[in-house]
C-alpha cells in the first residue's frame, strides 16, 4: 500500500474536502434548477445575471461550510442556501421549497450517518486509524456519497418535475415532517448521544433507524409520484375533452355565421325589391324606417370584417368581435401575418379562442373595458399579444390562475392547453399585469418547411 508523509495526507484531505464542497454546491444548483421554474422569464434571456447569482450562492456556501468547521453552521448553511436560492429566483409554493430543502438535508445526513457509523467502527477496531484508511473513508464521505446523492436526487425529480399544478399541501407538510424528523435524529446523535453515551452512539441502532425513516420518505415520495402519473393521465383526458369542446364551439359558431350569411344573401333580394317599391311609390318616410330596421338587423350589427387573408382565422376573430360587441366591450385587432404559416391553423385558433374568451370574461365587470389583440410575424416566430383592462392586479391576487368557476373539471384548463401548444412549437408564454391591465404574450416558432409535433406526455 502506498504511503505518504503527513503533509501530503493533509493536502489530500483538504483537496478532497474542497472537491466535496463543490459537489455539494453543484448538487444544490442541480436540484433547485431542475425542480422549480424561474420566477422571471427574462432571466432566461440574461444568463449572466442568473448564473452570476448562482455563482454568488455557491461562493457563500463554500465560504460558510469551508471556513467554519462548526457542524451547526454547516447544517444551517446547506439548508439556508437551498431555501433562499429557490425562494429568490424560482416559482413555487413556500411549503414545497421548505420540503425540498428538508429532503436534500435528509439525504445528505442519512449518507453522512453511514460515514459516521463506519468511522466509529474503525475507531473501535484500531487504536490508531492508518492515514490511508482514514483518507479512503473520507473520500467515500465527500465524493462517493455525493455521487449516490446525485442518483437519489434524479430519482426524486424523475416524476415530480415540470408539474403544471401545485403540489398538494398535505403531501408537502407530511414530507417536511418526515424529513425534519430524520434530520433531528441525526442532530440528536451528533450533539447529544455521542458526547454523553459513546457506546450507544457507536451502535448501529440509530443509523438503522435513520435509514428506515429515510426509506419511509422514499416510499412516500414514490406513492406520490404514482399519484402524479394518475393525475397527469386524468389531466390529459380532461384536456382532450376541453379541446374537443373548443373545436365544437368553433365549428358551431362558424356554422351559425355561414347560416346567417346564406340567409342574408337569400333575403337581400327581397329587401331590395321592397325598397325599390317604396321608392317608386315615393313613400320616403316608410323607406327611411325600413332602412333603419334593416341596418340594425342581427347580421349587419357587426359586419363581417376582413381582418386577415386566412379564412378560418378571420372567421374566429369576427366571432370574438361579435361576442365582445354584444357585451359592449371594445376590441381592437391588428393582424400582420402571411398566408403561409408553419403553425397549424387549428392550434393558432385554439390559443386565440382561449385568450379572447378569457379577456372578454374578465372585461365584463370592468367599468371602461378594452381588449387589444396583436398578431404578427417576427424573425421566424409568430408573436401574439392579448391585453385587456382590469381594475386590480390579477397576478398579485391569483398568481396560479386558479379558476373560481363552479365547473372546475373543465374550466381552468385553458392555460394548460396554451402551454402544451406553446411547447409543441418551441415557444414561450408569459403573463404580466398591473393595477389597470393584464397582458398575455405568446411566442411560437414559425420556421418554414418544418413540421411540428406535439411533445410526448
Amino acid at each position: 500500500m502506498m504511503q505518504f508523509n503527513q503533509t501530503t495526507y493533509d493536502f489530500l484531505f483538504r483537496f478532497i474536502d474542497v472537491c466535496g464542497l463543490f459537489f455539494d454546491a453543484a448538487l444544490i444548483v442541480f436540484l433547485v434548477n431542475h425542480y422549480f421554474s424561474l420566477r422571471r422569464s427574462n432571466l432566461k434571456q440574461k444568463p449572466v445575471l442568473f448564473y452570476g447569482f448562482s455563482f454568488f450562492c455557491i461562493c457563500v456556501f463554500l465560504y460558510v461550510t469551508g471556513f467554519s468547521r462548526d457542524f451547526f453552521w454547516f447544517v444551517l448553511s446547506i439548508f439556508s442556501v437551498i431555501f433562499i436560492y429557490s425562494l429568490l429566483l424560482f416559482r413555487g409554493s413556500f411549503v414545497m421549497k421548505l420540503s425540498i430543502s428538508c429532503i436534500y438535508c435528509s439525504v445528505y445526513f442519512m449518507l453522512d450517518g453511514v460515514y459516521l457509523s463506519l468511522y466509529r467502527y474503525l475507531t473501535a477496531s484500531f487504536e490508531e486509524i492508518p492515514n490511508t484508511i482514514s483518507l479512503t473513508v473520507f473520500f467515500f464521505q465527500r465524493i462517493i456519497c455525493k455521487i449516490f446523492m446525485y442518483f437519489i436526487i434524479r430519482f426524486l425529480l424523475k416524476n415530480a418535475a415540470d408539474l403544471d399544478s401545485s403540489v398538494p399541501s398535505v403531501y408537502s407538510t407530511c414530507l417536511t415532517v418526515f424529513c425534519g424528523f430524520d434530520i433531528l435524529l441525526m442532530l440528536l446523535q451528533i450533539f447529544y448521544i455521542s458526547p454523553i453515551e459513546p457506546k450507544i452512539a457507536a451502535t448501529p441502532f440509530l443509523s438503522l433507524f435513520m435509514a428506515g425513516t429515510f426509506a419511509m420518505i422514499l416510499c412516500f415520495f414514490y406513492l406520490f409520484t404514482s399519484m402524479i402519473r394518475n393525475y397527469k393521465e386524468n389531466i390529459s383526458y380532461r384536456l382532450m375533452e376541453k379541446e374537443w369542446m373548443l373545436h365544437k364551439q368553433y365549428l358551431d359558431q362558424t356554422r351559425d355565421l355561414l347560416t346567417a350569411s346564406r340567409q342574408f344573401r337569400h333575403d337581400i333580394k327581397a329587401h331590395l325589391f321592397c325598397m325599390e317599391g317604396l321608392i317608386e311609390q315615393k313613400k320616403y318616410d316608410e323607406l327611411k324606417s325600413y332602412l333603419h330596421q334593416f341596418s340594425h338587423s342581427d347580421f349587419l350589427t357587426i359586419p363581417f370584417q376582413t381582418i386577415c387573408a386566412d379564412e378560418s382565422l378571420n372567421t374566429l376573430l369576427n366571432q370574438k368581435l361579435k361576442m365582445a360587441s354584444n357585451k359592449k366591450i371594445p376590441m381592437k385587432i391588428d393582424v400582420q401575418i402571411s398566408n403561409h404559416l408553419s403553425v397549424q391553423k387549428l392550434d393558432l385558433c385554439t390559443i386565440l379562442s382561449n385568450l379572447c374568451d378569457n379577456a372578454i370574461e374578465a372585461s365584463v365587470s370592468v367599468a371602461d373595458p378594452l381588449i387589444q389583440i396583436q398578431l404578427k410575424e417576427i424573425k421566424g416566430y409568430l408573436s401574439l399579444t392579448v391585453k385587456n383592462r382590469t381594475e386590480e392586479d390579477v397576478l398579485k391576487k391569483n398568481p396560479s390562475f386558479i379558476t373560481t368557476k363552479k365547473d372546475q373539471n373543465l374550466h381552468g384548463l385553458g392555460i394548460t392547453i396554451i402551454r402544451n401548444i406553446v411547447k409543441k412549437y418551441n415557444g414561450s408564454v408569459s403573463f404580466s399585469s398591473d393595477s389597470s391591465s393584464f397582458t398575455c404574450f405568446v411566442l411560437l416558432e414559425n420556421l418554414r418547411d418544418k413540421t411540428y409535433k406535439a411533445p410526448a406526455a
